[in-house]
């Protein structure tokens, strides 16, 4: 995955640019993984990523702190995005932001499971699906 789309995911998702002050999950942190993905363009073509995704993904989501941070790949580690959108509706928690002009925004569960994060490049958009689960659930 490129800089760039690893910086909008954390950030896969056109989103509102309005930060609206929603509660946050007990410790308000996650954990997510990048499962797969697929790029699509203005001539309507999707198929895999362009760029390859850099096996494993993983990103930290501080709603506390509205940022979501790349823990791996190694070398990409500790860079960050913004959260500028947090809303939680029907248990589920949906952010979003803009990072280099681009959009983005995710959803997944607040007790954790299935994640999706979209992100528009401006002359292609990525879907990307993977897990979240609460940071706390890692301690033993």
């Amino acid at each position: 995955m490129s800089r760039s789309m690893v910086g909008a995911l954390g950030a896969l998702l056109a989103a509102p640019i309005l930060v609206a002050a929603g509660p946050a999950a007990p410790d308000g942190v996650y954990v997510c993984t990048i499962a797969r993905g697929v790029e699509c363009d203005a001539e309507q073509s999707c198929g895999p990523p362009a760029l390859e995704v850099p096996a494993p993904t993983f990103l930290r989501v501080d709603l506390d702190a509205r940022r979501v941070t790349l823990l791996a790949p190694e070398k990409r580690r500790g860079e960050t995005t913004p959260i500028e959108y947090v809303s939680r509706d029907g248990g589920r928690w949906i952010l979003g932001g803009v990072q280099d002009a681009r959009p983005w925004s995710m959803i997944f569960p607040e007790e954790g499971g299935a994640m999706t994060l979209t992100a528009n490049l401006g002359d292609a958009g990525w879907i990307v699906a993977g897990q979240c689960i609460p940071e706390s659930s890692l301690s033993p």
